[in-house]
C-alpha cells in the first residue's frame, strides 16, 4: 500500500506535462530523439510539414504507370518515386533559399542607398567655415554642387531634395520669418556657396529678394557666410566684398515671387527626374534580383551536388527496371528457340540400278577401262557381299561393264586386236 508521501508525489507528477495529446503534437515529438536516422529500421520519407497522402498518391501514380509484375520491379518503382519526392523537396528548398537571398539583397541595397543619401545630405548642409575651437574640420572637400549631383543619382536622393524644397515653399507661403539656417539651406540646395552671391547673378537676385523683404537681411547673411568661409580657399577670397549684380525686386510681392519661383522650378525639375529615375531603378532592381538569384555559397554547392547525386540514382533505378523488363520479355523467345525440331522420317535409300550412271561417270569409267585400270566407285555405296556357303561353288567374277556386250574375245585377243 503506497504511503502518503508517495501519493502526494504521484499527484504532483500528474500535474506536470504528460506529453502531447493531439496527432500533430505526437508527430513532432516522435522526432525528438532522432539523431541521424541511419540505423532506423522503418524510414518515413515524409517530413512533418509534408502531406503523407500526397506522397502515397505519388507512389501510386508511379506504380500505375509502370505496372510492376513482381516484388523486385515493385521495389524499384517505389524507390524511383521516393527519389522524385526527394528531388522535389530539394527544389523547394532551393526556391526558398534564393527567394530569401533576393529579398535580402533588395532590402540591403535600399538600406545602403538611404544611408548614402543621409550622408550626402549631411555634407550638403555641413558648415565648413572657420573652426572656433581647436578641432579639425571634415576630411572631405566642401563641394555642394557635387553633393547635389550625387543625391540626384538615385530616386531616394531626389526625393530627399524634393522634400527639402517643399519645406522651403511652405515657409515662403506661410509668411514666417526666416533664420540663417533657412537661408543657408536655400542656397546649398542650389548647389552653391553663399559667398558666391557676389559673382553669381541668380544667387545675387535671391539675396536681393531677401534684402527687399527686410532691410539688411540678405547683406548681413552674406557677410556672416563670408566671415566664416576659409580665407585661403579660393585665393584672395577674404578680399571679396558685397555688390549688387542685378536689379532689386520692386516690392515684397515681387521678392516672394522670385523666391517661390525658384523653389517651384526646382520642385518640378525633381518630380520629372524622379519619374525617370524610377524607370531606371526598375531595371536596376531586376538586375539586382537576377544577380541574387544564384546561390554561389557553400550551401548552394552542396545542394547542387545533392540534386545531381539523386538524379543519377533515379536514372540508374529506371534503367535497371528497364533492363529487367527487357530480360523477362526475351526469355520466352529463347525457350522457343532452344526447343529441338521433331526429326524428319528417314527416306529409304533406292538401290543402285546396274548399268545406269551419270554421263560424267560413264566418261570417266570408259577412260579408265581403256587404260586397263579398274574404276573407283567411291561415290556409290558398296554392294553387299554375298555369303559363300561351304557347298556352294565360288561365284564367277562379274563381267567388266566396260567390255562390249557379246564380245567373246580374251584379253590377249583384245590386246592383239
Amino acid at each position: 500500500m503506497p504511503t502518503e508521501a508517495q501519493l502526494q508525489a504521484n499527484r504532483a507528477n500528474a500535474k506536470k506535462s504528460s506529453g502531447p495529446k493531439t496527432d500533430e503534437g505526437k508527430a513532432r515529438s516522435r522526432l525528438n530523439a532522432l539523431k541521424h536516422g541511419m540505423r532506423a529500421q522503418a524510414v518515413d520519407p515524409v517530413l512533418p510539414h509534408e502531406d503523407p497522402a500526397e506522397f502515397e498518391a505519388r507512389c501510386q501514380e508511379w506504380l500505375d504507370d509502370y505496372q510492376p509484375t513482381n516484388g523486385v520491379e515493385r521495389e524499384l518503382v517505389t524507390r524511383a518515386a521516393r527519389l522524385s519526392w526527394t528531388l522535389d523537396r530539394a527544389e523547394r528548398y532551393e526556391t526558398v533559399l534564393l527567394a530569401k537571398q533576393v529579398r535580402k539583397a533588395m532590402l540591403r541595397s535600399r538600406g545602403e542607398r538611404l544611408e548614402e543619401v543621409c550622408e550626402w545630405g549631411r555634407k550638403l548642409f555641413y558648415n565648413t567655415g572657420q573652426r572656433l575651437l581647436s578641432m579639425p574640420g571634415p576630411d572631405w572637400s566642401d563641394n555642394p554642387s557635387a553633393f547635389v549631383a550625387r543625391l540626384e543619382e538615385s530616386p531616394e536622393g531626389a526625393r530627399w531634395l524634393l522634400d527639402r524644397w517643399v519645406e522651403i515653399r511652405c515657409l515662403l507661403l506661410s509668411g514666417r520669418s526666416w533664420t540663417a539656417f533657412d537661408q543657408f539651406k536655400f542656397v546649398r540646395l542650389l548647389g552653391k556657396h553663399p559667398v558666391n552671391a557676389v559673382d553669381d547673378p541668380e544667387l545675387n537676385e535671391i539675396f536681393l529678394a531677401w534684402e527687399t523683404l527686410e532691410a539688411g537681411w540678405g547683406v548681413k547673411f552674406w557677410k556672416r557666410a563670408h566671415d566664416e568661409a576659409p580665407r585661403q580657399d579660393p585665393a584672395f577670397g577674404g578680399l571679396r566684398a558685397w555688390r549688387e549684380l542685378v536689379p532689386r525686386p520692386e516690392g515684397s510681392e515681387a521678392a516672394v515671387t522670385v523666391l517661390v519661383g525658384t523653389a517651384q522650378r526646382e520642385i518640378e525639375r525633381l518630380e520629372d527626374l524622379i519619374v525617370d529615375l524610377d524607370e531606371i531603378e526598375g531595371d536596376d532592381a531586376l538586375e539586382l534580383a537576377e544577380h541574387a538569384s544564384f546561390c554561389a555559397s557553400d550551401a548552394g554547392e552542396r545542394l547542387r551536388r545533392f540534386q545531381s547525386a539523386r538524379t543519377r540514382e533515379l536514372l540508374r533505378t529506371i534503367e535497371l527496371l528497364t533492363k529487367i523488363r527487357k530480360a523477362e520479355a526475351s526469355q520466352p523467345e529463347k525457350k522457343a528457340t532452344k526447343e529441338p525440331n521433331p526429326p524428319a522420317p528417314e527416306q529409304p535409300a533406292s538401290p543402285p540400278t546396274p548399268g545406269r550412271s551419270d554421263s560424267s561417270e560413264l566418261i570417266v569409267d570408259q577412260g579408265l577401262a581403256d587404260c586397263g585400270a579398274r574404276p573407283s566407285r567411291a561415290s556409290e555405296p558398296p554392294s553387299p557381299t554375298p555369303k559363300i556357303g561351304a557347298n556352294e561353288p565360288n561365284p564367277a567374277p562379274p563381267a567388266n561393264p566396260a567390255r562390249r556386250a557379246g564380245s567373246g574375245s580374251s584379253p590377249a585377243h583384245a590386246r592383239a586386236s
